[in-house]
């Protein structure tokens, strides 16, 4: 039995290691239920009231220009970015693909406050 050189698992090791911290930044932040804005409900909210914190909270630090993320989108912080991927950020969130394992899903509250967002027209 042949045995692979020590550079072969050396890189097996690293590749391992890298796939595992996913995105090491953003750890478990996905913010609790009560720490919703107040005031803030299906009817009032805006971006600048709840989705930009919601974003840059859970989503830049992985799909930020220097996030871990492999990006089809980048989150720019910005209400252009947040409207222009609105649809695609939908589709992640309110409908459980993001954030991905092992990190906690959103809370229905949070996921119907952006679902509110996207059906009010994405106000600013």
């Amino acid at each position: 039995m042949n045995k692979a050189p020590k550079r072969y698992w050396h890189f097996i090791a690293i590749a391992i290691t890298v796939l595992s911290l996913g995105c090491y930044k953003k750890a478990d932040v996905v913010i609790p239920k009560k720490n919703l804005p107040d005031g803030v409900n299906t009817s009032n909210v805006t971006y600048n009231n709840y989705v930009h914190t919601l974003l840059k909270n859970n989503c830049s630090t992985c799909h930020g220009k220097t996030g871990s993320a492999a990006a089809f989108w980048i989150n720019t912080n910005t209400y252009e970015n947040a409207v222009q991927y609105g649809m695609r950020i939908k589709e992640t969130i309110v409908e459980g693909s993001m954030p991905p394992p092992p990190r906690s899903p959103f809370p229905q509250a949070e996921k119907d406050l952006l679902q509110a967002w996207i059906d009010r027209g994405m106000p600013e």
